[in-house]
């Protein structure tokens, strides 16, 4: 499987899991458990890639709206990161992350594609975090 075949299916699985993904969103007890879950996730990557690394400014964004701090951002954007999110933690993956050094690779596709199609709203969150500050 090469790097295309893996985004085409990240872009597959992130269209996919929306509707998933918008329940989680309405109920802030599931929510608090996959950010949890989310990061606990990323304390066990010994090395995060770029693409991993966004997750935390993902998850404060989320975490943020929650507290309903930072309102600003469309439904459409949430639903995304959250179906990111709940790929990240899914046992389930396209490459299973028991293969290790390659089985992050299907879940930085995921988060690359969610980053590639929310980037303008992650921004301005990140610009209203600076201006708060």
């Amino acid at each position: 499987m090469n790097t295309e075949d893996i985004k085409k299916q990240a872009d597959d699985i992130l269209a996919g899991g929306k509707e998933k993904a918008a329940a989680f969103l309405e109920d802030g007890g599931k929510m608090d458990q996959l950010l949890e879950q989310v990061e606990e996730k990323l304390e066990t990557v010994p090395k995060a890639g770029v693409y991993l690394a966004e997750v935390p400014r993902m998850i404060a964004l989320l975490k943020d709206y929650i507290q309903k701090d930072y309102t600003e951002v469309p439904k459409s954007t949430l639903i995304m990161i959250v179906a990111a999110l709940l790929y990240l933690v899914n046992p389930k993956d396209i490459i299973p992350d028991k293969y290790i050094g390659v089985g992050l690779i299907d879940d930085a596709a995921v988060v690359a594609a969610c980053i590639a199609l929310t980037k303008k709203e992650l921004d301005a969150y990140d610009a209203w975090k600076e201006a708060k500050a």
